[in-house]
């Protein structure tokens, strides 16, 4: 991991509604997260926390309306995204950020030839490498076997794992600091699952590029991770370096979540699944946005939404939403 103490991505107090005719839906509320060069974050959380919007507000992909960014900002190398001109916004998407999404069979073009995908890619974004034999070389680092002959297939001729593999490998084409993978295991079976984590951390490590991997599924997080955030309900309610927060969670929403994945080897006659639903946009409780689902909720919890705080000793970078994390 890079020692530049400056973040690549920093998120700032990020504030967004979603406009259903005169009234607004909160569906960021007061989102802060950093990414730095080199870096893994997972962050982490049920469907319906924010986390995908999260994601696509980096680089402003969010349609605009129904997406209306109310307070915070975005700064991507310094500069903040929320600022940039429509010309500048291009370089950045794709060229700084890529994006790889859970289901590579929608974002492939399926009458187009994965090769001349992969060169539209560099045409965009590098055009002086912009040749086959640039499209072979990504094929290749991404452990695509005969590349000049798949080159030549078109999407269906691939299996989901392949799919994958190509989306990866547009992905880089531009050289990006920062690659964000939402779900890109999701669609997969648990053997291919591995084998494109290990491809996403063997990339970081031969490129230098920063992840931001967004995903419901904690068991993933202990394999590629440097640090994780936890989302619910539109707020970061955790933020911790991975061991840290795998070892020892500290906000109930986090043990809630760690306990419903099943242990390998314990036999168990029904599986631990948190209560309720995450509250839809609009429908937020007051107080704790956990606390109707939490075991440990009191009356005050009801009452006042606690600040994401710096927990434990001087020199921690642990942060939690709850007051009562130590009780």
């Amino acid at each position: 991991m890079s020692t530049d103490t400056t973040p690549l991505l920093a998120i700032r107090d990020l504030r967004l509604d979603f406009v259903n005719g005169d009234r607004p839906l909160r569906a960021l509320d007061g989102v802060s997260l950093t990414v730095h060069a080199g870096e893994t974050v997972c962050l982490v959380g049920e469907s319906g926390s924010g986390k995908s919007v999260t994601a696509l507000s980096i680089t402003r992909l969010l349609p605009s309306p129904p997406a209306r960014v109310v307070g915070g900002s975005i700064l991507l190398q310094g500069r903040d995204v929320l600022q940039m001109a429509p010309r500048e916004l291009r370089s950045v998407r794709g060229g700084i950020v890529s994006y790889v999404f859970q289901d590579p069979s929608a974002s492939l073009n399926p009458v187009i030839r994965i090769g001349k995908q992969i060169l539209e890619t560099l045409e965009l974004h590098r055009p002086d490498a912009a040749n086959d034999a640039e499209v072979v070389q990504l094929l290749k680092l991404v452990g695509i076997p005969a590349p000049e002959s798949r080159a030549r297939d078109y999407a269906h001729q691939l299996s989901g794992g392949m799919q994958q593999r190509v989306m990866i490998a547009m992905a880089l084409a531009s050289r990006p600091k920062l690659l964000v993978a939402d779900e890109p295991t999701t669609a997969l079976d648990v053997t291919i699952q591995a084998q494109i984590l290990d491809l996403l951390r063997d990339l970081k490590q031969r490129t230098g590029m920063a992840i931001l991997l967004i995903t419901h599924n904690l068991g993933l997080v202990s394999e590629i991770a440097d640090r994780v955030a936890v989302m619910y309900a539109g707020q970061i309610v955790e933020e911790a370096p991975a061991r840290e927060l795998l070892a020892r969670p500290l906000h109930p929403y986090t043990r809630a979540l760690m306990d419903s994945v099943p242990e390998l080897g314990r036999d168990v006659t029904r599986l631990k699944a948190i209560a309720g639903n995450v509250p839809q946009l609009g429908a937020w409780p007051t107080g704790c946005r956990f606390h109707p689902r939490c075991p440990k909720a009191i009356a005050a919890c009801a009452q006042h939404n606690p600040e994401l705080s710096l927990v434990e000793p001087a020199g921690s970078s642990r942060l939690v939403r709850c007051p009562y994390w130590n009780s």
